[in-house]
C-alpha cells in the first residue's frame, strides 16, 4: 500500500473516504451499525404466558420449519416471503397471532390457513395480494383481520363464493388503501364493531352496504372519495346507531343550513333493511342463549351448593352420633353395674319365695 508523504495528502484521503462513505449511505450500499447487531435467527419469546417467535426483518423467503410446533405467536413481518402453500403452517396449528405484514406475498395456495383453527388475529397488510383467502372466513376464532395496503381487485368477485353467513366472528376488519370502489359483500357480520376503509376510491358506497353490520361502533372514512350526499346519509345513519365516524371531509357533517338542505331528502332516516333485521336477530338470539346458559349455570351451581351443604350437615351429625355412641360404650366398660350375690351355705336350702317376701305374704293372708 502506498503511504501518503505529506499531511495534506492524508487530509485529502480522509475527505475522499468520508465523501465515498456518505454517498454509499445515500445509495443504500453501506451496512448500518444496527444491521450488525440484528439477530440472524428467530428469537424465542414469552408474551402473556404464550410461546412466541420473533422472526421479523431476517430476509426470509419462506416460512421457517424448525421452530417449536406449540408456538402461539409468530411474527414474520418485514421479510421477503412471496408464496404460501398448504405446508407453510402445518407444524404450527396452535398459532393464535400471525403477523405477515410488509412482505412480498402475492400467491396463497387454497386451504393454506384451513388448519389454523386457533387463529385469532392475522395481519397480511402491505403485500401484493389481489384478494383475501376465502378459508379465513371459515375459521371459528378469527376476530381481527388486517389486509390494508393491498390491491384487492379480485376481492368482490371472490366474495360471491363465500358460504354465508360466515363462521368467523370478525370484530376488527382493516381494508384501508385496497383500491376498493365499493364495500365487498361479506354477508351478515354481527360481531364487527370496527371497520377501516380509509384511503379507498369509494365512489359506489351507500348506506345499504352497512346494514349487515348492526354492531358497528367505529368507521374510518378518511381520504375517501364518497359522494357528498351518500357520505352525509351514511354519517347520519351510523351516528344514529351510536357509531363513531372518522372522516376528514367536512361536507359529510354539514354545519350550515344551506349545506344541509342540499341532501335533506337523502339524509332522512331509512327503514331498517332485511340484512339489518337478520343481523339484530342473530345478536338477540346469541344474547338470549348467553343469558339462558348463565341462568342454568347459576341454577346448577345453587343446586350443587345445596347438595354439598346438606352432605356436610349429614356428615357432621353422623360423626357426632358416632362419637356419642362410642363415648357411652366406653363409659359402661369403665364403670360396670355391681351385681349383688347371696352366698348360701352348703347343705341348706333356700326358702321358696313367690311374689315377694314370705313374712309379707303371711301378714297379708291374716
Amino acid at each position: 500500500m502506498i503511504q501518503p508523504k505529506f499531511k495534506g495528502e492524508r487530509v485529502l484521503l480522509a475527505l475522499g473516504a468520508l465523501v465515498t462513505l456518505t454517498l454509499s449511505f445515500a445509495n443504500g450500499f453501506a451496512t448500518l451499525p444496527t444491521d450488525v447487531a440484528k439477530p440472524q435467527h428467530c428469537l424465542l419469546e414469552r408474551i402473556y404466558k404464550m410461546v412466541g417467535y420473533n422472526c421479523a426483518n431476517l430476509n426470509l423467503k419462506e416460512i421457517p420449519q424448525s421452530l417449536k410446533s406449540n408456538l402461539q405467536i409468530l411474527d414474520l413481518s418485514f421479510n421477503r416471503i412471496r408464496d404460501l402453500n398448504k405446508q407453510s403452517f402445518t407444524r404450527y396449528t396452535d398459532v393464535k397471532y400471525l403477523y405477515l405484514f410488509e412482505n412480498m406475498i402475492q400467491n396463497i395456495e387454497e386451504d393454506t390457513f384451513s388448519e389454523l383453527t386457533s387463529l385469532e388475529a392475522l395481519d397480511l397488510s402491505s403485500n401484493a395480494l389481489k384478494s383475501i383467502p376465502i378459508e379465513l372466513f371459515s375459521l371459528p376464532l378469527l376476530r381481527n383481520l388486517y389486509v390494508a395496503h393491498n390491491v384487492l381487485h379480485d376481492l368482490e368477485q371472490d366474495c360471491t363464493q363465500l358460504d354465508k353467513p360466515i363462521k368467523a366472528p370478525i370484530q376488527i376488519l382493516s381494508l384501508a388503501d385496497c383500491w376498493l370502489t365499493r364495500l365487498p359483500n361479506f354477508g351478515i357480520l354481527p360481531d364487527l364493531w370496527q371497520l377501516n376503509i380509509s384511503s379507498n376510491p369509494l365512489t359506489e358506497l351507500d348506506i345499504d352496504q352497512f346494514a349487515p353490520m348492526c354492531n358497528l361502533r367505529s368507521l374510518d372514512l378518511n381520504n375517501t372519495q364518497i359522494p357528498i350526499c351518500a357520505c352525509q346519509t351514511i354519517t347520519a345513519d351510523l351516528i344514529a346507531r351510536r357509531a363513531k365516524i372518522l372522516n376528514n371531509h367536512p361536507h359529510c357533517t354539514p354545519l350550515f343550513a344551506t349545506e344541509q338542505s342540499i341532501c335533506a331528502q337523502d339524509t332522512s332516516p331509512a327503514p331498517p333493511s332485511t340484512d339489518f333485521q337478520q343481523c339484530m336477530e342473530i345478536r338477540n338470539t346469541r344474547k338470549l342463549d348467553t343469558e339462558a346458559k348463565s341462568a342454568w349455570f347459576k341454577i346448577s351451581l345453587g343446586v350443587l351448593t345445596c347438595i354439598v351443604l346438606f352432605s356436610i350437615v349429614l356428615y357432621y351429625f353422623h360423626k357426632r352420633n358416632a362419637k356419642s355412641m362410642k363415648d357411652n360404650s366406653n363409659k359402661h366398660v369403665k364403670n360396670p353395674v355391681p351385681i349383688n350375690r347371696v352366698m348360701v351355705p352348703s347343705g341348706e336350702e333356700l326358702p321358696i319365695v313367690e311374689n315377694g317376701n314370705r313374712t309379707k305374704l303371711i301378714l297379708d293372708s291374716d
